[in-house]
């Protein structure tokens, strides 16, 4: 019954995340899969657990698991919470004041970059660098967002 499920599973998934083939190839590439060699008890980590299963090759060098591959990544690159939706949230109210509650979709956003590239800096403006490519983007990014306004 337990197989049945994981396999029937691997299908939905395929279905629902465009991975360049049906869901009956990931079906077999599943069924593949489960009879390789684990990577260890030792592998705590889930990348790390995936990660020796994407490694494996076939006798021409290529991904033995191609599609099945291409799915897996992609679900664990999938949020399973809200943390940093809400954290954004969080931010854009403290950025988003009484006393400027009219501002902007674009201002509120650009504010945001800001504040998270700053993070991204330690918090230290100084280095960050302004250079004139910078400028010119976001020169040409204001004279579009006028244009279409």
């Amino acid at each position: 019954m337990k197989d049945s499920r994981s396999i029937a599973d691997i299908a939905a998934l395929a279905r629902e995340i465009a991975i360049g083939a049906s869901s009956d190839v990931a079906q077999a590439e599943w069924l593949l899969l489960r009879t390789e060699n684990g990577p260890g008890e030792d592998i705590t980590r889930i990348n790390h657990f995936w990660n020796h299963y994407f490694g494996l090759v076939n006798e021409r060098g290529d991904s033995k698991y191609p599609k099945l591959t291409k799915l897996i990544k992609a679900m664990l690159t999938l949020s399973t919470g809200s943390a940093d939706v809400e954290r954004r949230f969080s931010r854009s109210g403290r950025i988003l004041g009484e006393d400027q509650a009219l501002m902007s979709e674009r201002v509120l956003d650009a504010r945001l970059m800001v504040y998270d590239t700053l993070r991204l800096y330690g918090g230290k403006p100084e280095r960050f660098f302004i250079t004139k490519e910078l400028l010119n983007l976001a020169r040409s990014d204001c004279t579009l967002s006028t244009m279409s306004a």
